[in-house]
């Protein structure tokens, strides 16, 4: 009885654990999508918050290009638009965009 109740548990603490990567993956494709419609409208202070919030939920092969991109937002939010020019800049965003649709777009 108690190694049923053992396998229980592990598939309970299983669920919890796909349930919070799930959460968190959430989050982040959110954030991304948040922060590249905020910055298409212009709207550059959620712009850079979404970018931040991104940063902070980023899976770690992903965490780069996301902190490129929240530090150009904050760029943008102080006023040098100029960054968004920058070629390094828009591979990131270009890496990070087919990165997030991949990861966070079911239809593929």
């Amino acid at each position: 009885m108690s190694g049923a109740c053992s396998s229980l548990q592990e598939r309970v603490d299983d669920v919890r654990s796909g349930a919070q990567d799930l959460t968190e993956r959430g989050r982040f494709c959110l954030s991304v999508a948040r922060a590249a419609n905020a910055l298409e409208g212009g709207n550059y202070e959620t712009a850079a918050d979404a970018a931040q919030e991104a940063l902070a939920q980023a899976p770690e092969d992903l965490r780069g290009d996301a902190r490129r991109l929240a530090d150009a937002a904050e760029a943008v939010r102080a006023g040098d638009r100029s960054v968004l020019q920058d070629p390094e800049v828009v591979a990131a965003a270009e890496r990070l965009r087919d990165d997030t649709r991949a990861m966070c777009d079911p239809t593929g």
